[in-house]
């Protein structure tokens, strides 16, 4: 997977939790190989950066546009063709990580 392929819509889930998520992502103006967009849930929308190292999604996003209060690291399901991520979100320190899914809904 690469930065590009990383770029889109994306719908995704939590495990244990009943939230539905919306991931939206395009390049980052700054930063090239890198994506920058927002992640809503619950009504509210946060900002998100995010990169691809050798297959390997990171993604930070900031409830207060200043600190990480949620890291996403992942990996792209094998044979889903670059649409589908799996991996573990953590909210916070000390906090244990919880699965996520996420699939991509547009281009």
């Amino acid at each position: 997977m690469t930065d590009k392929q990383l770029q889109g819509e994306w719908l995704g889930s939590i495990k244990d939790s009943d939230e539905s998520i919306r991931i939206v992502l395009g390049p980052h103006p700054e930063w090239e190989g890198n994506v920058k967009g927002s992640v809503s849930r619950l009504g509210s929308t946060h900002p998100m950066v995010g990169d691809v190292n050798q297959g390997s999604v990171t993604l930070e996003e900031s409830a207060d546009g200043s600190r990480i209060t949620g890291t996403w690291l992942g990996e792209v399901t094998k044979d889903s063709c670059g649409t589908e991520i799996h991996g573990s979100y953590l909210e916070g320190e000390n906090v244990p990580s919880h699965a996520f899914i996420m699939r991509k809904a547009k281009p």
